[in-house]
């Protein structure tokens, strides 16, 4: 559908998730701008045109009730030749038995032997760059550390971390045609596809060996089910961990007593990470309407789409005092990060693991920095938002 023959609705505000000028300056400067200035949910005809939630109460409805915004689309506007994501793309009742068989792989009792290796991951990766005394943050850690712990937690062999990393960042490419995405996935299927069929003729202690044999309604889990799966687990594990370092970094660059305090007293890191997970996500989940239902005082139609951008939550003053404010003196960190509902990320606790160890290492091995601008400091839009590049300098 073209922007011309998009369906007539109410409020309209116009604005382009993607590559809306403002959003590729600073994407959370927008977003509050817009929480500012725009109606609570209002249609934009970019993109084929569709409705944005603009407050907490509605990005927390559209993410809360499947059985009205479906996940069966995770783009805007739908790209019906995606891959599906298992259990990611699924609604009631066809998602809860495949969360359930993976909810154990990702509860923090099965995470928490992998701290050692995520300990070593990072004192590597720091090492290779703290006595330069700056680095390109994006590039040198915070897209590297995810990849690496994800293909060893998962079973690829670290002679593709090159090729992975560079199929992450292209996939994630905002400017990315659908057809160019759809090629690069066709890319990330075959490397999944190869390495299923080794683990199903030799099974290693691996997080794939293990899915191969489990069941799923009493079954085991098909070749086709396990490409979904796997799929699912490569861009939501490599992708969102790095986001989160860059616009947590980004912050403290600019923050001299909240690196002295993380500094002082490393304790503190883990609400440090919850305090920037809050202020600074990342994620503006799509749905896909599929009964007409009144959101905000507004008449939305099945079949339209919605976009719900999860950093609204952690802005609502109701659950958080002075939300603009990066403050460790909040009694909760209330926030939807890793989203809300059947959906909420699997991942969370190898997240949370993954970012409290890098600050550790971070601080006790580097301490104080600053941001270096070199004017490619550019945000990228979409429903996974990232900062392109993040010059940092210490002495």
């Amino acid at each position: 559908m073209t922007d011309s023959q998009a369906p007539a609705r109410s409020p309209v505000y116009e604005f382009d998730y993607i590559a809306d000028p403002g959003l590729l300056a600073d994407v959370h400067d927008r977003y509050w701008e817009l929480k500012e200035t725009a109606p609570p949910v209002f249609w934009t005809n970019a993109h084929g045109g569709h409705w944005m939630c603009n407050t907490s109460a509605s990005v927390s409805k559209v993410i809360r009730h499947p059985e009205i915004f479906s996940s069966r689309y995770l783009s805007i506007p739908p790209n019906p030749n995606q891959p599906k994501m298992i259990p990611e793309m699924l609604d009631p009742p066809e998602h809860r038995p495949y969360r359930q068989m993976l909810r154990p792989f990702f509860e923090s009792k099965a995470i928490e032997p992998l701290e050692g290796r995520v300990v070593e991951w990072t004192d590597q990766l720091l090492g290779e760059i703290v006595d330069a005394g700056e680095c390109e943050f994006v590039s040198t850690i915070a897209s590297r550390l995810p990849v690496a712990v994800f293909m060893e937690l998962f079973g690829f062999p670290m002679s593709k971390f090159d090729e992975f990393r560079h199929l992450v960042v292209s996939f994630f490419n905002a400017r990315a045609t659908p057809d160019e995405r759809n090629a690069l996935a066709q890319q990330i299927l075959g490397h999944l596809a190869e390495l299923i069929q080794q683990r199903m003729a030799e099974p290693q202690d691996d997080m794939i060996s293990k899915i191969i044999v489990s069941d799923v309604d009493g079954r085991r889990v098909t070749f086709e089910e396990m490409m979904s799966i796997g799929f699912l687990m490569f861009l939501a594990g490599l992708d969102t961990v790095t986001n989160a370092m860059s616009f947590g970094m980004r912050h403290l660059a600019h923050d001299e007593k909240l690196r002295q305090r993380a500094i002082d007293d490393p304790a503190v890191i883990p609400d440090l990470v919850e305090e920037l997970l809050r202020r600074y996500a990342f994620v503006a989940t799509p749905r896909y309407i599929v009964q007409d239902t009144e959101l905000e005082g507004v008449q939305l139609h099945a079949g339209d789409c919605i976009l719900a951008p999860l950093p609204l939550v952690g802005w609502d003053e109701g659950l958080n005092p002075d939300p603009k404010i990066v403050s460790l003196e909040r009694q909760f960190y209330r926030h939807a990060a890793f989203g809300a509902g059947i959906h909420t990320c699997l991942g969370l606790h190898l997240a949370r693991m993954e970012l409290i160890v890098f600050y550790r290492a971070w601080f006790a091995r580097v301490g104080h920095f600053e941001q270096v601008q070199k004017g490619d400091e550019t945000c990228r839009g979409g429903s996974v938002m990232a900062l392109e590049h993040l010059h940092l300098a210490w002495s």
